[in-house]
């Protein structure tokens, strides 16, 4: 198959225009040898739209592009046409009286089907004898039937086309390993890239975006996606998408796939250059004998076969990718616990601290209301020291999930420490800050614990810029509101609805 068209990096050898420049030498030599020998007959028209018509096969050679030139259907075309060529040429300078064009045509075909320099050899020295030969009878004045000058114009013909077969063997060769070195360097050039570009990030989306986007451009592919199929369910979404950064877990029917299917179960790349409308490849990412997605592309530029170092290429990307990708989901589990309460789930207290920071300057910036609530539950101490701490956590966790299901997809909830919990409401006024206070204190008490019965909660709330101005502040006000609400007799919602502006 033709390389696949990676980006050249590397300075490429033409060996084409080599073997089409031998071409035109044999050529050139026939029609010399033919056109001047016919010259006046009735034959010569003949032979020279002869010449003209193997001269037109070596122009729409150099046409073919190289990459398709050393194909093996274009290579077996070539060797039919020079078989055809060479053939007529014998025929041409043929001694009428005698078959000996016959003998160097056998030997001709040989060459062109086995390519031997010991065949080679041999030819030059059944010319090198029959030269001999027919020099004895001359010297001794034999009287033979061949024509000397038209045998040797027909043994120099057969040694130069013997010689062009070889050499231009020799060159198809010297171009087919000299393309596999630089698909090499390249594969080795792309395999860099793509390291560097992996290393550079332990996020994963930005891993595996990094992959497809570098995938897609060097394979000069429509489209480049990683695949993930939960092995539980059997479920598939395309994590990422080459052309669309935004495009991420979007989920897919695997039915609609089967080739995905087919490859994820074997475990093995799957190859179908053929499939409409554009080819396909579906490569395992496989890491500790798992499979941890797939890397799928589409697309138009691919050929019958994929050559060793293309499969190769593949399985080395998707390995790497799996190890990257699996480095980089242990890193963001670790960074998960680092930043979760590992009891009810939420961030923790180191975690809420950092984010009110970056949603204050937000809200600064923009000019936005931005609201805190601070959550307390009335009298955990005693469900702890009357059921034990078991129970408190049953309710501590229970709580964090009502709180969790009270909140907006751009609210933060934490655990504050303790049996107090933080809610941070992004672009909320104080009057709708106080209104969602409420209703998650009447969720809390509505729910019954079984031997415990209900626990209430008391809330304080503080607004930036209404009564606080810095994290401090919000923080400070909003305790302040939970004193006041804890004083006035719990289960209930505590605030300052005025100006209310520290240093």
């Amino acid at each position: 198959m033709p390389p696949l068209d990676y980006k050249p990096k590397f300075q490429e050898i033409d060996h084409r225009k080599a073997i089409l420049s031998l071409r035109w030498l044999v050529i050139i030599l026939a029609s010399y040898l033919t056109l001047f020998s016919y010259i006046g007959t009735e034959r010569f028209p003949m032979v020279f739209a002869a010449a003209a018509a193997f001269s037109l096969t070596n122009v729409l050679l150099t046409l073919i592009p190289r990459r398709y030139f050393l194909m093996k259907r274009v290579q077996q075309g070539i060797a039919l046409l020079d078989f055809v060529f060479v053939s007529t040429t014998f025929y041409l300078l043929r001694n009428p009286e005698t078959y000996l064009y016959l003998a160097f045509l056998a030997v001709f075909l040989l060459a062109v089907v086995w390519h031997d320099l010991r065949l080679v050899l041999f030819s030059l020295f059944v010319v090198s004898l029959l030269f001999g030969v027919f020099s004895y009878f001359r010297l001794f004045r034999f009287q033979t039937d061949v024509n000397i000058e038209q045998f040797l114009r027909l043994a120099l013909f057969f040694v130069v086309s013997i010689f062009y077969i070889f050499l231009s063997e020799r060159l198809t060769q010297d171009a087919k390993v000299s393309d596999a070195l630089l698909e090499e360097n390249r594969l080795a050039g792309v395999m860099v890239e793509i390291t560097r570009a992996l290393s550079s990030s332990l996020n994963s989306v930005e891993v595996l975006f990094a992959i497809v986007s570098r995938l897609r451009e060097v394979l000069d592919a429509q489209e480049c996606s990683i695949v993930r199929i939960d092995p539980k369910t059997g479920k598939a979404q395309i994590m990422v998408k080459s052309s669309d950064p935004a495009f991420r877990n979007v989920p897919i029917e695997l039915s609609d796939y089967p080739e995905l299917k087919r490859a994820y179960d074997s475990g093995e790349l799957f190859y179908l250059p053929d499939a409409s409308p554009v080819g396909i490849i579906a490569v395992p990412m496989i890491a500790h004998e798992s499979a941890l997605g797939l890397i799928y592309i589409r697309s138009t530029t691919l050929g019958p076969t994929l050559s060793d170092s293309n499969v190769r290429f593949f399985e080395v990307i998707a390995s790497t990718a799996a190890n990257t990708l699996r480095n980089a989901q242990l890193f963001e589990e670790v960074e998960h616990r680092a930043r979760t309460d590992y009891l009810t789930g939420l961030s923790n207290h180191r975690f809420f601290q950092a984010t009110l920071s970056v949603e204050l300057g937000r809200a600064q910036r923009h000019n936005r209301s931005l609201s805190l609530l601070i959550i307390d539950l009335d009298f955990l101490k005693e469900v702890n020291d009357r059921f034990g701490h078991p129970a408190g956590d049953t309710v501590i966790r229970s709580v964090a999930e009502t709180i969790r299901n009270n909140c907006r997809e751009i609210d933060f909830a934490a655990r504050y420490g303790g049996e107090e919990f933080t809610v941070i409401l992004p672009e909320t006024s104080l009057s709708t800050a106080i209104q969602v206070a409420d209703r998650i204190r009447e969720r809390i008490a509505a729910e019954v614990f079984s031997g415990i019965g209900s626990i209430t909660a008391s809330i304080g709330v503080s607004n930036y810029p209404v009564n606080a101005l810095s994290k401090e502040d919000l923080i400070r006000v909003a305790d302040q509101a939970l004193y006041i609400a804890k004083n006035g007799g719990r289960d209930r919602v505590g605030y300052f609805n005025y100006q209310m502006i520290t240093r």
